[in-house]
């Protein structure tokens, strides 16, 4: 990939789901610093070590699933509910009348973090675009309060290879 810039072809590389170990040979051994992490982060798994180091590497967060678990396939713990029906969220949303999923949206933007939704519906394609709002400190230490350490997407079994071997949220 890093070819690819002397190329042309490219502008920027970036990794996708890297443990911070990973992180830190790729750091070691190559010559180029990621422009881009692309990761599965929201409010219940925050990973703001992580993020932060990502960070002051030069690193930016591209932050996917920032809903959690909207995908009952991925939920394996039943009957917890959805993130964006968190009380917490949907609370801050009121106050700035908004929605659960748009302060879940606002949040991963007040990290300084690229947030990824999914969808394909028009009319909530256009309730996310509403997600980038700035939320106050208050806001932001009451969302702090509900990270669960909950990683969703773990990919480990279908690949043979143990993803996030250090990172938060990870299930032994």
């Amino acid at each position: 990939m890093e070819k690819l810039l002397t190329t042309g072809k490219a502008k920027a590389i970036g990794v996708s789901n890297f443990s911070k170990a990973e992180l830190e040979t790729l750091l070691k051994e190559g010559s180029i610093v990621p422009a881009a992490h692309q990761l599965e982060c929201h409010p219940w798994l925050q990973q703001k070590e992580f993020t932060q180091w990502c960070q002051i590497k030069g690193i930016h967060i591209q932050q996917y699933s920032p809903f959690g678990n909207q995908n009952e396939i991925y939920d394996s713990r039943k009957n917890m509910g959805k993130l964006m029906d968190n009380p917490v969220l949907v609370e801050i949303g009121k106050k700035h009348n908004k929605t659960g999923a748009q302060v879940a949206l606002a949040w991963g933007i007040s990290q300084g973090h690229s947030v990824l939704p999914k969808s394909k519906t028009p009319s909530r394609i256009r309730e996310n675009l509403e997600g980038d709002f700035k939320l106050d400190a208050e806001d932001l230490k009451e969302i702090e309060k509900i990270d669960k350490k909950l990683r969703f997407n773990d990919p480990s079994k279908s690949f043979g290879y143990e993803f996030y071997t250090d990172l938060e949220g990870k299930k032994s």
